[in-house]
């Protein structure tokens, strides 16, 4: 007896939730996500990636001359997917947050996030000519780490610190971020490609 009444509370309750309004509101925030998944995937990855990128540079000191920062890698990877304006924005305030929060200013430290725009604004010019992410994720890696170990040099950085801090980013966005982000593009690539 009680399941009939439960019933019919039910229905009455669905129908005040599914009224016309509710169906025109659905519509349209269908119809928007649609229109702006793309920069709604790219809200989602910012979210996910400021987190790693803050923890890595925390991180990427604990051990001389070895740099984990993945500030570099998810700049490129944001100028592939989204162009040279967002990614350049994000390697350098992403960039910049992350090393100040943490206590790391100077001409050094700060220049990496302007490595990182830089990385971002290549792979972007590496997408329009139609490369591969993994293709143009190396080339671009190799270039910044010929750029820094010359800008550094401007800087006045010791010339073993140059080859060790260099080589270790080169070989740790190669090794372990080309293929997570190649990963991370393969899942994303369908919804915003």
């Amino acid at each position: 007896m009680s399941k009939p009444n439960s019933r019919d509370k039910l229905k009455k309750d669905l129908k005040k939730f599914f009224n016309i309004k509710f169906a025109i509101g659905l519509l349209i925030f269908l119809v928007a996500s649609l229109m702006w998944f793309k920069y709604i995937a790219g809200l989602i990855l910012v979210i996910i990636f400021v987190p790693v990128t803050f923890t890595t540079v925390r991180y990427s000191k604990m051990v001389p001359h070895i740099s984990i920062e993945s500030n570099t890698g998810m700049s490129a990877f944001m100028g592939f997917l989204f162009g040279p304006t967002i990614g350049l924005i994000y390697g350098v305030v992403v960039g910049v947050f992350s090393y100040v929060a943490n206590s790391f200013v100077s001409a050094t430290y700060l220049m990496i996030p302007l490595l990182g725009g830089m990385c971002a604004v290549i792979m972007s010019f590496f997408a329009g000519m139609g490369l591969p992410f993994s293709t143009a994720f190396a080339a671009t890696i190799v270039i910044r780490t010929i750029v820094a170990y010359i800008v550094y040099g401007y800087l006045g950085t010791n010339p073993l610190e140059r080859v060790t801090h260099q080589t270790s980013q080169m070989l740790t966005n190669l090794i372990l971020y080309l293929p997570l982000l190649c990963a991370v593009y393969d899942l994303v690539k369908p919804f915003v490609g």
